[in-house]
């Protein structure tokens, strides 16, 4: 089963993975993103080591626009040109726990909003965080 998980942000806050590694390491999250990859440019499968197993997820980033039927009571305008990250994920909890941590490490510090489309709703940042720790803490 495919499942996803889309961040809502400004594309001036979109960083690359030096920047997200930078940040998982001074926050103590267990990713470590292949290096010098521009996620406003990037789409497919973005290799990630979750604390040392090699693993990765789905990533692609599209304007907000193209999903404007999809959160009809958003509201966007906080935003500066809005984009979605869109994190897209099989079985593999380990990338489910790639994706959980990637998309709260987007949001730290920044306006994001995190929806998760298998709930239908949106997630707070720390409910993101407690979330990637929660199923990495039951033995992944």
């Amino acid at each position: 089963m495919s499942m996803t998980l889309y961040v809502i942000l400004s594309l001036s806050d979109v960083p690359n993975t030096n920047a997200l590694n930078n940040l998982a390491k001074q926050l103590n999250t267990p990713v470590y993103y292949v290096e010098n990859v521009e996620l406003k440019e990037h789409t497919g499968f973005l290799p990630v080591k979750l604390k040392t197993e090699d693993s990765g997820v789905e990533t692609y980033m599209s304007p907000y626009s193209e999903f404007t039927d999809y959160f009809p009571n958003f509201d966007s305008s906080v935003y500066q040109k809005p984009v979605v990250i869109t994190f897209r994920w099989g079985g593999d909890m380990n990338e489910m726990v790639i994706a959980l941590n990637s998309a709260y490490l987007l949001g730290y510090e920044k306006q994001s909003a995190v929806f998760e489309p298998q709930s239908g709703i949106f997630l707070t940042n720390a409910q993101v965080k407690e979330g990637a720790e929660a199923v990495l803490g039951n033995g992944i």
